[in-house]
């Protein structure tokens, strides 16, 4: 099996038979969208969807969104991370461009076959922030037992 193609989509298209274990993250800054609600769809370029954050920062003059994609992968190998949080036991950076605003982190699962893929992406002045709040969400990332 393969894992995450460049454009970060899965490759296999079996996935949809297996499970993510339970998870938990805090999300007092997001919006939550998921296929359960029939919000999003269930899958995007092939990587089935776990669910969809969205948030805002509020400035004087204007909203900056951002968002985030949570899908599933498959790891055929270890992943190179470009760093670790040290706040975070489970989640491993492994993309991160402030002046893009973008961020993509990866979490393998308890085990080790499948992962959880965070893409997150914002755009405008306050994409510093923004990342900020991805990263906040990251470490707070857990198992549920």
């Amino acid at each position: 099996m393969n894992d995450f193609n460049r454009e970060g989509a899965l490759v296999d298209s079996e996935l949809q038979e297996l499970e993510l274990p339970a998870f938990e993250l805090d999300c007092r800054d997001w919006l939550v969208a998921t296929p359960a609600d029939g919000s999003v769809p269930e899958e995007i370029g092939g990587a089935p969807i776990v669910a969809v954050l969205s948030t805002v920062l509020i400035g004087e003059d204007d909203l900056e969104p951002g968002s985030a994609v949570l899908s599933i992968g498959l790891m055929d190998e270890p992943l190179v991370a470009t760093g670790n949080d040290d706040h975070s036991p489970v989640a491993e950076l492994i993309d991160i461009d402030f002046s893009l605003g973008s961020a993509r982190y990866v979490v393998p699962a308890p085990d080790g076959q499948l992962a959880l893929l965070a893409e997150f992406s914002t755009r405008g002045e306050c994409a510093d922030e923004l990342v900020s709040r991805f990263q906040r969400l990251m470490t707070s990332f857990r198992w549920a037992s």
